[in-house]
């Protein structure tokens, strides 16, 4: 009887440590609210694949300079006059396609203690039209002073 109550307290005692070691490891993250700048596509390759936080005013102007010389696409942006004393941008560019149908999104965006987390998934896949296309999403969130990780 002995041997059943001490491994009782063993096996009690292992789950309240494991149980704390994981709340300890648990990050706690709140979602970020976020507008819609653009989303689309391209249809050459001029741009990077990137995955970007744009946080001020010469990043925003090169990056539009860079986009507008081949696309024109900032006429279809919902705004292009950013605060950037406000707000921060978080740009996702994929790669290059030969057939159209592709996609690129921003899921979801979550700020921890320690980051802005930042999903995106590709969820449209492609279809047979051919045509180059290279997906784009852009979208403005509040400026938070911690570093953007992309998954």
């Amino acid at each position: 009887m002995k041997r059943i109550l001490l491994l009782a307290y063993i096996t009690s005692a292992l789950f309240m440590i494991s149980c704390h070691e994981n709340e300890e490891n648990t990050i706690a993250t709140v979602p970020v609210n976020s507008q819609l700048i653009g989303k689309g596509f391209i249809s050459s390759h001029s741009m990077p694949q990137q995955n970007t936080a744009i946080t001020n005013i010469t990043q925003w102007n090169n990056f539009l300079t860079t986009l507008d010389s081949t696309h024109n696409v900032s006429g279809s942006f919902t705004e292009t006059n950013i605060d950037f004393n406000q707000y921060m941008l978080i740009v996702a560019f994929d790669q290059v396609y030969n057939n159209g149908g592709h996609s690129i999104d921003i899921i979801a965006i979550d700020e921890s203690s320690q980051s802005i987390n930042v999903d995106i998934e590709k969820l449209l896949q492609g279809n047979a039209t051919s045509v180059i296309t290279q997906p784009y999403h852009i979208v403005k969130i509040p400026k938070i002073l911690k570093p953007v990780v992309f998954y």
